[in-house]
């Protein structure tokens, strides 16, 4: 980069080519023209050899957040090998080309071993990242000439387009604007090699961009949104939200949101309030100390058989006038590859192939492969398993025998100060999270072997698997029976209001604690911290105390508000993050019928396809137009009438027509000349045929017109004049009019 920094300080009267630079020659740029004191123009004047390195920065530099350190080494490496300092000192050396073909199969050939050994696998979506990488920074040894730059750049485009496999946020998104934008800058100054100043290369781009930017647009709202053929998982240490087959908070430092639908909601009648939608998923009851998982002692029934014991206690505690009018829905659910499905607490299906367990999870015999429609009931209020079994106590009161040592403590205090009364324990557990400075994250740090310590006592940062996890493992330490359940909780409704939607996003834990003579009781205590489940920066003790918490003084005062600016970016931050998942990611097949349904009319997939036909040809059209608007010839308002004579002259005979190189003065004398010539005898007798203003003498009278007009127009003392002032338009008109005659 300091060699870059140093060509560009001076403009070069004689720019070195892309291959002498490729192979370390002319490194120097002369000294010609004053230098531009303009950082950003010294920049666009880079030779192309240099923006193609640039390039090569602005695309790998991404990944470095998801890739080995050691494959982000080699491209760093491979990049500043290319610069032609050390091009130019190397092949004092030995044979330059010889020495980097050697470097290229060697770092080939160890970054394959080393994907092997990272990955264990050669399948993977981040392992097709890497090689992708890898195959970039292996092409970049071989460096020479134009059309080796052409294939770095084309792969550049594939290197940053991949970033949308891992991560599809907003600040994803502006990485890769900013690495197409250079690798587009690359491109142009790849055409634009002996442009030593750099001129146009922004205003190349800028047209560029406009012209795509409509076509952008259109293909965004209405080209057809295909589910993908494949799919491919991710087997690096990236977590989103959704529901898996267990639960290890601590496990990851990032959660990212994810927008893909879950399953969508047809309910028949009113829809239950926001804070009772709790979609009954999985139940947790065995722990290891790092991981809950379901317990394998879980019996399960089907409409087919007889209820069983625990059913039929669990249904003898609905009133009759709640069975005779159940909240009926309908799920539908996308495909989750898992048996397990999902209901409003607590569900239960009349369908022969679904199943419910005794822990009151769904269930079908096959794993959910495609989409798929069920009918559910909820019948409420509910009381489950009023009389604990044995089994089941005691499988909801494992803990590890050691571990944990802080949690068990505080529990067995708090337990007892309140009596031994769980009511009153759940109570108490909520006022200590209160008092404390918990704070609700989707980024939190990671966890080690206490987990429940560390997070009750050091970091105080989750989401709703810490405070769940933790809550329960309190709640089982004080000898009261808990488990966690995983599901999901609220959703939103569709655009037009028909259906209820449910996305990943929307995953939840919660507790289920067992008390007496009430059976199983949902527990939340992630609205012990933050009831709507978003990422505040401040809690409530924070907001009660104000600039307390930073201390006394002025000096508090003024940390506070800066405190409280950064929050509030954080929030804007945050909010313009949530709506690009929502309307920009989250842009599926469905929100994209009920937009185009509401916005244009268009109801089916051949409509969809006729506008997107229609509107692409209309924009390219346009933008033909706009070209050829910009590029046709522009005429000063006294050559026009000339140009049009001219045009009409060479269709009768086009050696008396206007070269290009030909002045218009010089061509009207030409004119006259050979209109003189090409008079001949038979003409001159019978010119008493023709009219006035075809006869020869006529003609030539009002070329003489013209040449006169046209002379003071340009050359004479109207030619300062503004071409709209009165006496240069009243000429003006007198020139056209002479022009219509001849024609």
């Amino acid at each position: 980069m300091t060699e870059i920094k140093q060509f560009s300080a001076t403009d070069a009267t004689k720019t070195a080519s892309f291959e002498q630079l490729a192979l370390g020659q002319n490194t120097q740029a002369k000294n010609g023209m004053a230098a531009d004191n303009k950082w950003y123009r010294r920049l666009l004047a880079l030779p192309a050899y240099y923006w193609v390195l640039i390039a090569q920065i602005a695309v790998v530099l991404p990944h470095a957040a998801h890739l080995p350190i050691w494959l982000i080494g080699f491209a760093a490496v491979s990049i500043i090998a290319q610069l032609p300092r050390i091009k130019s000192r190397l092949k004092k050396i030995s044979h330059l080309k010889r020495v980097y073909q050697s470097m290229q199969m060697l770092g080939f050939l160890l970054g394959l071993v080393g994907l092997w050994l990272t990955y264990n696998t050669a399948f993977g979506l981040d392992m097709g990242v890497a090689f992708l990488v890898l195959c970039l920074a292996s092409k970049l040894w071989e460096l020479y000439k134009r059309r080796d730059a052409y294939v770095v750049l084309n792969l550049s485009l594939f290197v940053i387009a991949a970033l949308f496999l891992i991560d599809q946020g907003l600040i994803t998104t502006l990485e890769v604007i900013v690495g197409a934008v250079i690798v587009l800058l690359a491109f142009i100054a790849l055409n634009d090699d002996s442009n030593a100043r750099g001129d146009g290369r922004l205003r190349t781009l800028g047209v560029l961009g406009i012209g795509a930017l409509p076509l952008l647009v259109v293909l965004f709202l209405f080209f057809p949104r295909l589910p993908p053929l494949w799919s491919v998982q991710l087997s690096g240490q990236q977590a989103t939200t959704g529901v898996s087959d267990s639960m290890s908070p601590g496990d990851f430092a990032n959660l990212g949101q994810s927008t893909e639908l879950a399953f969508r909601v047809e309910f028949a009648d009113d829809r239950p309030p926001q804070q009772q939608l709790y979609w009954r998923g999985l139940v947790f009851s065995d722990f290891d100390g790092v991981t809950w998982r379901p317990s394998n002692q879980v019996s399960q029934w089907s409409t087919r058989s007889p209820a069983p014991t625990w059913f039929q206690n669990a249904f003898a505690t609905v009133p009759e006038q709640v069975q005779a009018a159940p909240t009926r829905y309908q799920i539908i659910l996308e495909p989750t590859q898992q048996n397990w499905l999902f209901g409003l607490d607590y569900p239960f299906s009349q369908q022969p192939d679904i199943n419910v367990t005794s822990n009151f999870t769904l269930s079908k015999d096959q794993p959910v492969t495609q989409q798929l429609r069920y009918d559910v009931m909820q019948f409420a209020p509910m009381r489950i398993d009023p009389i604990l079994t044995d089994v089941s106590r005691r499988l909801n009161l494992a803990l590890p025998n050691e571990g944990n040592p802080q949690a068990r403590a505080l529990a067995k205090q708090l337990f007892a100060q309140s009596g031994s009364d769980p009511v009153r324990y759940m109570a108490a557990i909520e006022r200590w999270i209160n008092q404390t400075e918990f704070r609700y994250t989707l980024s939190p740090p990671r966890l080690n072997a206490n987990r429940i310590d560390e997070f009750l006592f050091e970091t105080k940062a989750g989401f709703c698997e810490h405070y769940s996890s933790s809550f329960t493992f309190m709640m089982r330490a004080a000898g009261v029976p808990a488990r966690v359940v995983a599901g999901y909780q609220g959703g939103e409704p569709s655009r037009n209001g028909n259906v209820w939607e449910v996305r990943q996003m929307d995953a939840h834990a919660w507790t289920e604690v067992w008390l007496e003579n009430q059976g199983w009781v949902r527990v939340d205590p992630t609205s012990f911290v933050a009831p709507e489940r978003v990422e505040q920066g401040m809690n409530a003790m924070t907001q009660q105390q104000g600039a307390a918490m930073f201390g006394s003084g002025a000096s508090a005062q003024i940390s506070y508000q800066q405190y409280q600016m950064l929050q509030t970016l954080r929030r804007l931050s945050d909010q313009a993050s949530y709506y690009w998942q929502k309307d920009v990611v989250g842009y599926d097949q469905d929100k994209q019928a009920d937009s185009l349904l509401k916005w244009f009319n268009i109801s089916s997939i051949m409509q969809q396809i006729i506008s997107l036909a229609a509107s692409a040809v209309m924009i390219m059209a346009t933008l033909v137009f706009i070209i050829w608007r910009r590029r046709r010839k522009r005429w000063h308002p006294a050559d026009l009438p000339l140009a049009q004579l001219s045009k009409r002259i060479g269709k009768r005979d086009k050696l008396l027509a206007r070269e290009d190189h030909e002045g218009q003065l010089a061509w009207l004398e030409r004119l006259a000349s050979a209109i003189d010539s090409r008079l001949d005898n038979d003409t001159h007798r019978n010119a008493s045929h023709l009219t006035d203003s075809e006869h020869p003498i006529a003609i030539q009278t009002k070329l003489v017109e013209i040449r006169q007009d046209y002379r003071q127009l340009r050359y004479g003392r109207l030619s300062n004049l503004d071409t709209g002032h009165s006496e240069y338009q009243k000429l003006l008109k007198q020139l056209k009019k002479n022009v219509r005659e001849l024609l």
